[in-house]
């Protein structure tokens, strides 16, 4: 009677089991970030909302674009978070963030220049957004800046701050906020009714020179897609 597995047989299973590991782990890992990154989002996402509610709330407006946030960036030392009006003063007092004004320096939470994000394509962009930025207590980078001819704030999110990928639609989204505090998908300029880029722009490697281009669609494909990232 055949009481165990001979040497041959081990080698066989071993081999057979190393072969379906190589062919399914990286599935496995890519789309465990991809959730980790959704789930990321999610909550900035949330955050950022409920900041400008509270703004709302606080100053007693129905519209957004009536706060101090809808302003100009205007800092007496913004390295310090001591924001009067502007992007800098919805992040600093109604987001938490743990570091401030963190474009480039000597521990920055996002970067200027051209070699540190990509696109899908793997195609080199500057970060091309500007205004102010914060790393919050989460561990994400959140920008925001506010364009006066148009009456809009948009904000670039890389949620895992400058860990890699630094891929924009991947780990980094655009969105605008528009007057009742709500989110959309950059590209809206902040219009009722205007729910930014079409879905069907993400990944297209529009945009070169700019996250907030080249992610554009991405936020909106999420929302469609029951928050899964199916790209």
């Amino acid at each position: 009677m055949k009481k165990g597995f001979t040497l041959a047989e081990v080698l066989i299973t071993l081999g057979v089991v190393g072969i379906v590991a190589v062919l399914t782990v990286p599935a496995v890992m890519k789309n465990y970030r991809n959730r980790m990154y959704v789930a990321q989002l999610q909550k900035v996402s949330a955050q950022l909302s409920d900041a400008a509610q509270a703004i709302m709330n606080d100053e007693h407006v129905d519209n957004f674009y009536e706060t101090k946030a809808a302003n100009p960036n205007s800092c007496s030392d913004a390295s310090k978070g001591a924001c009067e009006k502007g992007p800098g003063y919805l992040l600093n007092n109604y987001m938490k963030p743990l570091k401030r004004n963190c474009i480039d320096g000597s521990d920055p939470c996002a970067s200027s220049t051209g070699s540190v994000y990509t696109n899908m394509q793997g195609q080199a962009l500057n970060f091309g957004f500007g205004g102010y930025c914060i790393y919050t207590t989460n561990g994400a980078t959140v920008c925001a800046s506010y364009n006066v001819n148009n009456n809009c704030m948009s904000v670039a999110v890389d949620v895992n701050g400058m860990v890699e990928p630094n891929m924009a639609g991947r780990d980094i989204f655009a969105m605008d906020i528009h007057k009742d505090g709500t989110l959309s998908d950059w590209g809206s300029g902040c219009a009722d009714n205007s729910f930014g880029c079409d879905k069907s722009l993400c990944g297209t490697g529009r945009g070169k020179d700019s996250v907030s281009q080249a992610s554009c669609g991405c936020y909106s494909r999420l929302i469609k897609s029951d928050w899964n990232m199916d790209y």
